[in-house]
């Protein structure tokens, strides 16, 4: 047990680096390729601009959808596509066409979110086709709309998207697959995902309204904020939290690219290394924290609009303004309208886990191995383990439900761990671990229960507190 934080940390370095690596080996080629058009053509700067920044979101999103979800997220990317650059269109400046854009804008993001509700499996595909809407957004100009230019930025959409899957055929690094989660219903209320596209939907079409009347001219400030701090959203707790920390690293990145630009000229070379070497950190300290994530997106943004003219000094208390208020809005949406209880969402994810457990120890006591539980399982504690750092804040910060299912979710983590090691050796379990770790799985139910889970103990199984989550209770009282 003492060895355990090492193991996490190595774990850690190697995710980032693999993270780092995997992102520039699909944004270089990307930009690559359509620079070698070039050749022929003359691909225009918004074309290669929106292929670098789905060469940056793609390789992430592809990873956690299954073969079998491809065609499904293959078929939503391409038409949201479309939809994203038919938007980006109408978001000229000057021109009454501004207002539908918005609208579209907001109504497609929601739209993605809320199609959630008809199918668990299309929850992954639906990240994959929201990328081209935060990529159209950052286009250093206006999107002119003609057909030709359409042509174009489909064609780097292709682009991008045939480099993120020749990636991740070749590197193998697709995740397990995993059941996804079933659509949850509150009583007397619509569905989470409605809940989040309304609140989504209304948080971009105010951050679009906040933007027209700060600075027409630079729409993505804020509007990006607020779907960087709505992505993932995992409850309002969780919006929350993760909404400062990208707000605060969102500031510092501004701040520190807005000072090193300064340095460079418009168009100069050394502005797109500076650009590339950014999105190459950023990358690889996405898994260490959404911080660190938001300041180097924000930076690499502050760069590409600095290498087409735009002056850093001048433009650097816009771009604050333009985060905070954005900031401000996303986390007022997902806290205010139609709210989502991020301690809802743990005790649901808790108690799939718990089950999964339970399935794995019932195979176990007929005999059969418990590897068949391996993928599934993995999955589930790993999306239960995302809300650790937001249960961990809401403790700290005083809601003692938070601490109470912190304490089950270390139960469920602790017990998933040891079935997880059980189906890697693909040993028979005894009957006096098999006793132990089903004592282990009552009292983890028992808690869930207890701190106003809708899980409840299986019958038949004694209660006795024997995971490390139920020992720490009895010590407090």
């Amino acid at each position: 047990m003492g060895r355990e934080p090492a193991i996490r940390s190595t774990a850690s370095v190697d995710e980032a680096l693999l993270s780092g690596a995997e992102t520039m080996v699909v944004v270089l080629p990307t930009f690559w390729s359509m620079l070698q058009l070039g050749t022929w053509w003359d691909p225009p700067v918004d074309a290669i601009v929106f292929a670098v920044m789905l060469g940056i979101a793609l390789p992430r999103a592809l990873r956690a959808v299954d073969r079998s979800e491809l065609p499904a997220a293959l078929g939503l990317f391409a038409a949201s596509s479309g939809a994203a650059v038919g938007c980006g269109m109408l978001l000229a400046p000057d021109t009454c066409r501004r207002v539908w854009g918005c609208a579209a804008f907001s109504a497609g993001v929601a739209l993605l979110v809320w199609q959630r509700r008809f199918s668990p499996s299309l929850r992954r595909p639906g990240v994959i086709a929201s990328t081209p809407f935060i990529a159209v957004l950052v286009a250093p100009r206006s999107i002119d709309p003609t057909w030709t230019l359409l042509g174009w930025m489909l064609l780097a959409a292709g682009a991008a998207m045939t480099w993120a899957l020749t990636v991740r055929a070749l590197s193998g690094l697709a995740g397990p697959p995993s059941r996804p989660e079933p659509p949850r219903r509150r009583r007397g209320g619509p569905r989470s995902s409605t809940r989040m596209a309304v609140q989504l939907g209304c948080a971009t079409a105010a951050s679009f309204a906040a933007a027209q009347l700060m600075d027409p001219d630079h729409l993505v400030w804020p509007v990006l904020t607020v779907l960087i701090v709505h992505s993932a959203n995992q409850g309002r707790g969780d919006v929350l939290w993760k909404g400062a920390q990208r707000i605060i690293g969102a500031l510092a990145g501004t701040a520190i690219a807005t000072v090193l630009s300064t340095w460079s000229g418009t168009g100069e070379a050394s502005t797109l290394v500076a650009l590339f070497a950014t999105l190459a950190v950023a990358a690889a300290a996405r898994p260490c924290g959404y911080a660190f994530w938001a300041a180097g997106i924000t930076a690499a943004l502050t760069f590409l609009y600095g290498y087409f003219g735009e002056s850093a000094s001048e433009m650097l208390d816009h771009r604050l303004l333009g985060v905070l208020v954005g900031g401000a809005i996303g986390m007022a949406s997902a806290w205010f309208i139609l709210p989502v209880r991020t301690v809802d969402v743990a005790r649901l994810r808790t108690g799939a886990l718990l089950a999964l457990c339970r399935d794995g120890l019932s195979a176990a006591g007929r005999g059969e191995p418990v590897a068949a539980f391996e993928q599934p399982l993995a999955a589930a504690d790993e999306r239960l383990r995302r809300l650790s750092g937001t249960m961990r804040a809401a403790g700290l910060l005083g809601s003692g439900t938070a601490r109470e299912l912190r304490s089950v979710m270390a139960d469920a983590h602790a017990l998933a761990c040891r079935l997880l090691g059980l189906a890697a050796t693909d040993r028979p379990v005894g009957h006096e671990e098999l006793g132990l770790l089903a004592r282990w799985l009552a009292a983890a139910h028992e808690a869930l229960t207890s701190s106003g889970g809708r899980s409840g103990p299986r019958r038949g199984m004694p209660a006795a507190p024997d995971g490390p989550g139920a020992l720490s209770r009895r010590r407090r009282r």
